[in-house]
């Protein structure tokens, strides 16, 4: 029984130092993410490209960003997941003055790591552009990926030099990562998550519903860029979810929203952070929430929502 998908995750670290002084939001995630699309697709795409989703080439902003599902792919899903998650700083810093550091994630997954160097061209033009709405210039000084063999991130770019990156995480790291004997963890959820039930977005979360849409995200993430089918074990994780049992919940809504730069729209992304204490979790569902847990779940995961650790708590006395 396979408990994670055979979805390799190339996991890496950028490092900007601002030029001037600048003014970003709280949560930072989208900011990156949708500058990141436009100085990828500033970096890499032919200016006569109208549409890039139809585009025949295979372009780096086309494989991130505009991925379409062949149909069938993903039953019940008319857009592919894209093949990234941005995981933004957690302080609430917004105001930076020059010289700051603004340190993130980008996880890149499956076929789509080939494109990792590309990606971190693309954050080099954009701090070029500038962050912010004032255009504050920043220099990309450093990049790295982490190193399952190490377990550290180890430089990939550093003072304008190259450098080879580490191989990508395997489906195999997980299953060593959980070396906690006992059945008792902590989720705790960092970012404003947002999930649904029955259509409803919830104000509560319990570990079923974590676990299912963790398994319906995975799902989708292997179909479209895994090396191989995967046969999720879904009545195990749902059995084991429902044998668990929360023994406390600290939950807390917080609002937010953001207005999409190529639309318009406003958009509400608020969403729960916490913890959430289970007891009685056995080392299998432990296992494919650690995978889960860096993929991130719920809405808007692809700019760092959705992001929850896994932590083991101490057996009970």
């Amino acid at each position: 029984m396979d408990l994670v998908p055979p979805l390799p995750i190339m996991h890496l670290r950028l490092v900007y130092v601002f030029l001037k002084d600048a003014i970003l939001p709280r949560w930072k995630g989208a900011l990156l993410r949708g500058g990141w699309g436009r100085a990828l697709s500033a970096t890499f795409c032919d200016v006569n490209c109208e549409q890039p989703a139809q585009c025949s080439r295979n372009c780096p902003y086309r494989v991130l960003f505009t991925p379409e599902a062949t149909p069938g792919q993903i039953v019940g899903v008319r857009d592919a997941p894209r093949p990234f998650v941005v995981r933004p700083p957690l302080a609430d810093q917004t105001h930076f003055r020059r010289g700051d550091r603004l340190t993130f994630d980008v996880l890149l997954l499956g076929s789509a790591i080939p494109y990792a160097q590309s990606m971190i061209m693309a954050f080099i033009h954009l701090g070029r552009l500038g962050l912010g709405a004032d255009r504050s210039p920043a220099n990309l000084i450093q990049a790295f990926s982490f190193s399952e063999q190490t377990k550290q991130f180890l430089p990939c770019f550093q003072e304008g030099q190259w450098l080879p990156l580490a191989p990508p995480i395997q489906p195999q790291f997980f299953d060593a990562a959980v070396q906690n004997p006992g059945d008792r963890w902590r989720l705790q959820f960092v970012t404003p998550t947002r999930l649904k039930r029955d259509g409803t977005v919830v104000r509560q979360f319990d570990l079923p519903l974590v676990v299912g849409t963790a398994i319906r995200r995975l799902q989708q993430l292997n179909t479209c860029y895994g090396t191989s089918p995967w046969d999720a074990p879904i009545d195990a994780l749902f059995a084991a979810a429902r044998a668990a049992h929360t023994e406390e919940s600290r939950l807390r809504w917080v609002d937010w929203g953001r207005t999409s730069a190529a639309t318009g729209q406003a958009m509400q992304l608020g969403g729960l952070i916490g913890t959430l204490d289970v007891g009685g979790m056995n080392p299998a569902l432990a296992t494919f929430l650690t995978m889960a847990s860096l993929l991130h779940v719920g809405k808007a995961a692809v700019f760092g929502n959705g992001w929850f650790r896994l932590q083991p708590r101490n057996p009970t006395p």
